[in-house]
C-alpha cells in the first residue's frame, strides 16, 4: 500500500499532530509493502528531521500526486480550506481519501465557534466531507461522540515509542501533580481546574502543581494571576519544555491533570503513561473509562467540586501506591500503544476500510 498523509498545520515539536505524524509514518515505513509519506502544504518540514516528510512548495499538487501515485490519502484535521483545492484532484483520479478530525467532530468541540463551524461543515466543507471514503477516529469514544460519521469509519489510535520507556524505577522526590499543554482555558478546562484548586486552598490542603506549556500573553497573564491568589496550594508556571528537558522533568514525577472539555485522543496521556505517571482526567479527554478500568488514574466530572475531591483522592492513593502506579502505566502503554503495533493496525484498518 502507498499511503499519503496531508497536513496544513504548523510543523514544530510543540504540536501534537506533527509529532504523531513523524512517529507514525516512520513506523509505517518499516512494514513490508507499506510505503507512507507526509505532505505539508503550508509549512517547511526541516524541523521534523524526517526523510518521509515533503513540503509542497512551488510544486503543484497534481505533479506531486502523479509522481508519488498514492493509493489512499488521509487529510489530518479538516478546518483547512486549502484542502478544497486538493480533494477534487483526488476525486478526478479516483484516489480514495479519509479525513482524520483529531477530535473536532465531537459535541463539545462543535460548540466552540458554533456558528462558524455550522457554516463550514454545512456549506463550505460539505462536499469535501461527503466525498470522503470515511473518517478516522483515535478511539471508540471519540467515534461514538462524533456528530459526523460514514459507513467506512476507522479507529486508529496514537502511539508511543516503546523502546524509549525507562525501565528503571526511580520516582522523583518530592512528587507533584502537573499539567502539560496549551494554556487554553476553554478546551483544557483550566478555568475549572483553578476553581478546584481554590477550593482546596480554602480548606488549607497542601497540594503541589506544576504547569508546563505556553499560551497567548493574555492566557499566560490569566494563569499567573490565578496562581498569585493561592497559598497552601502551590502552583508553578514552568513554561514550555521539549525533548530531553521534558524527559528529565516529567519522568516518574507524579500525577498528570487533564480537565479538558474535549479532546481527540490526547498524546499527553500516552506520554504520561510512558513516563510512569497516572492521570486524573475528565470524560472530555475520551480516555477516562480506559484509565479507570486499567488502574491508570482517576476520573472526575467537569466541575470544581468533583475535581477538588478527586485531586484529594489521587493525592492519598498515589502516595500509598506510587510504585504500583508507575509500573502499571509503563507496562500498559508499552503493550497496547507501541507505534510498531499501531502502524500494523493502520495497515489492516486502511486495507479493509471499504477500499
Amino acid at each position: 500500500m502507498r499511503l499519503l498523509h496531508i497536513t496544513a498545520t504548523h510543523l514544530n515539536l510543540a504540536g501534537g499532530i506533527p509529532v504523531v505524524l513523524r512517529d507514525l509514518v516512520s513506523a509505517q515505513n518499516t512494514i513490508e509493502n507499506f510505503e507512507a509519506r507526509v505532505l505539508s502544504i503550508k509549512a517547511d518540514t526541516s524541523a521534523m528531521n524526517s526523510e518521509f516528510f515533503d513540503f509542497l512548495g512551488d510544486e503543484t499538487f497534481e505533479e506531486y500526486i502523479d509522481n508519488y501515485k498514492p493509493e489512499v490519502v488521509v487529510f489530518h484535521s479538516h478546518y483547512y480550506f486549502e484542502y478544497l483545492r486538493f480533494y477534487r484532484n483526488l476525486v478526478k483520479r479516483n484516489i480514495p481519501y479519509f479525513i482524520e478530525p483529531h477530535g473536532s467532530f465531537g459535541k463539545a468541540a462543535l460548540q466552540k465557534s458554533r456558528l462558524k463551524k455550522k457554516i463550514a461543515n454545512g456549506i463550505i466543507l460539505r462536499t469535501f466531507m461527503k466525498k470522503a471514503q470515511g473518517y478516522i477516529f483515535l478511539n471508540k469514544v471519540e467515534k461514538s461522540d462524533a456528530q459526523f460519521t460514514t459507513n467506512h469509519d476507522l479507529v486508529i489510535p496514537n502511539g508511543i515509542d516503546g523502546e524509549k520507556i525507562v525501565r528503571k524505577i526511580c520516582p522523583q522526590e518530592p512528587w507533584s501533580f502537573y499539567f502539560i499543554g496549551r494554556f487554553d482555558k476553554s478546551q483544557k478546562g483550566l478555568d475549572i481546574l483553578f476553581d478546584a484548586l481554590e477550593m482546596l486552598d480554602k480548606k488549607r490542603e497542601t497540594v503541589s502543581v506544576k504547569l508546563y506549556g505556553k499560551g497567548t500573553d493574555e492566557e499566560v497573564s490569566n494563569i499567573n494571576h490565578r496562581i498569585s491568589n493561592l497559598h497552601s496550594v502551590t502552583v508553578i508556571n514552568c513554561g514550555p519544555i521539549y525533548g530531553d528537558e521534558q524527559l528529565s522533568a516529567i519522568e516518574q514525577c507524579g500525577v498528570m491533570l487533564l480537565t479538558s472539555r474535549y479532546e481527540g485522543f490526547p498524546m499527553t496521556v500516552l506520554e504520561a503513561w510512558k513516563y510512569g505517571n497516572p492521570c486524573l482526567v475528565t470524560p472530555g479527554t475520551n480516555v477516562a473509562d480506559e484509565i479507570v478500568e486499567n488502574g491508570l488514574g482517576w476520573k472526575t466530572e467537569l466541575n470544581a467540586e468533583d475535581i477538588a475531591k478527586t485531586i484529594s483522592l489521587g493525592l492519598s492513593e498515589y502516595s500509598q501506591q506510587r510504585i504500583e502506579y508507575i509500573n502499571r502505566c509503563k507496562d500498559y502503554v508499552r503493550e497496547k500503544y507501541d507505534w510498531k503495533e499501531i502502524a500494523k493496525l493502520s495497515l489492516v484498518q486502511l486495507s479493509k476500510g471499504g477500499l
